[in-house]
């Protein structure tokens, strides 16, 4: 039996171990990039309200909500917040109770306990920064938020990445598989530092719109999309995304379920608080009690003694 030398059996091992790196596209491809994805964003925008607001603090504020709320639902919500705090001077200097009342609808309310934050040291900084770095220095900023408010209300060249670009670069740059944090952030990157000051954000944007419409996780429209020509991956099938298995708890039995009712009931009773004692739902006593403790803990609910509680407040 002929059996290959021991050196090349293992260089031809650790050949098939190393990830297949995709080509990095060079200035004309980026080029030819650029131009399209903002000539068809500018054609074929989502029509969201939001994005005539292209201030810092308003990006910032529907960047915040956007984490982890569908961009349509804070389109609808995000108006009334900026009814009540039309700046970043006045949301800094508002109670932290007011702030969590403004929220409501949107959900995960700590991230209206970080925005307020984020707000107060701002202003004491003398306004937003205006890089991504910079930004970051803030409390509850992440990355991609930071990235987001530098290149949509900037002069940032860094593309903010969330899962749908990460989509859009790997299938531009022929990635054979999904790309790292690192790696998409990087490839992503090389077609923002082409870009001319304040494009980022479009470029974002239209990324995002491109992967909602068109670029879908395993049935990309190929055929409709207007980077099919400079994309490496144009007419490839990809594995159907794995779903989720159906069944689970019912929401009604959820932490969160019980969280979010009891959060309405303090932003109904106002300064006054309410008694949060007894069972909600489906949850008992008990439940109910390590929830509002837990929504203290957490800066979201004030104990006035004898199982009463309001909305955080300075002041009585």
């Amino acid at each position: 039996m002929n059996r290959a030398p021991r050196g090349a059996a293992a260089a031809s091992s650790t050949r098939k171990r190393v990830k297949e790196r995709p080509l990095a596209p060079d200035a004309a491809h980026i080029e030819r990039v650029n131009a399209a994805l903002i000539e068809w964003y500018g054609r074929e925008a989502r029509p969201l309200r939001l994005r005539e607001r292209t201030d810092p603090y308003s990006v910032l504020v529907v960047e915040v909500m956007a984490q982890q709320t569908q961009i349509t639902r804070v389109d609808e919500l995000a108006l009334r917040f900026f009814a009540r705090f039309p700046s970043l001077a006045t949301l800094a200097s508002a109670e932290t109770a007011d702030v969590i009342d403004a929220w409501r609808g949107l959900g995960y309310n700590r991230r209206a306990l970080a925005l307020h934050r984020a707000a107060q040291q701002a202003v004491a900084l003398g306004g937003l920064p205006v890089t991504h770095v910079e930004l970051m220095e803030l409390p509850g900023i992440g990355p991609y938020t930071a990235r987001a408010v530098a290149a949509i209300a900037g002069v940032g060249r860094s593309i903010p990445v969330d899962v749908n670009v990460a989509r859009v670069v790997g299938r531009l740059i022929g990635a054979a598989e999904p790309l790292s944090s690192r790696e998409a952030q990087e490839a992503a990157d090389l077609f923002g530092a082409a870009l001319p000051d304040g494009r980022a954000g479009a470029w974002a944007q239209g990324a995002m719109d491109l992967a909602s419409r068109l670029c879908r996780t395993s049935e990309p429209r190929c055929g409709e999309c207007p980077l099919r020509a400079e994309c490496r991956s144009a007419g490839r099938s990809f594995p159907a995304a794995a779903r989720s298995p159906r069944g689970g708890a019912r929401f009604t039995t959820t932490r969160r379920w019980l969280r979010g009712r009891l959060m309405d009931e303090l932003r109904d009773a106002g300064s006054q608080g309410v008694q949060i004692v007894g069972a909600r739902g489906e949850h008992d006593d008990e439940a109910v009690a390590a929830t509002i403790k837990a929504l203290a803990t957490d800066g979201l609910a004030e104990s006035l003694g004898g199982g009463a509680y309001r909305l955080p407040r300075s002041t009585g």
